[in-house]
């Protein structure tokens, strides 16, 4: 698990959302974020649907950030969500697809604020 940022990613900065991927198996969501200094990370919303853990792949319904997943409730959890909901668009994301898109992050990061987020992860340990 991720106890805080490994990387020299700046968090707490401008955040560009870069990319944003949408997978079919059930609702994973991935983003590429870039902050001012041009640094990368990836941050993903696993999917939740197929409630199936299977070894070698994330839990269900889990927040992950550069393919480790964040500890829940913990100050790194708390700030790639504050950081993902004040991020600007960057200039790949179509302006026609913006709405929806910050639509789906703001459904995703208040799954990871709920009392729902915290049930599931206790019932997939």
């Amino acid at each position: 698990m991720v106890s805080e940022l490994e990387t020299v990613f700046n968090i707490k900065g401008n955040i560009t959302i870069e990319e944003v991927k949408l997978w079919m198996d059930g609702g994973t969501v991935t983003l590429i974020l870039t902050d001012h200094n041009s640094q990368t990370c990836e941050v993903e919303f696993v999917q939740k649907v197929a409630l199936k853990r299977y070894a070698g792949h994330p839990r269900p319904g889990s927040l992950m950030l550069n393919r480790k997943e964040v500890e829940i409730r913990s100050l790194v959890e708390k700030e790639v969500l504050e950081a993902i909901h004040r991020a600007n668009w960057g200039a790949g994301i179509k302006e026609e697809e913006k709405e929806s898109l910050r639509k789906l992050l703001e459904d995703c990061i208040n799954f990871i604020k709920s009392e729902e987020y915290i049930h599931l992860s206790k019932a997939l340990k």
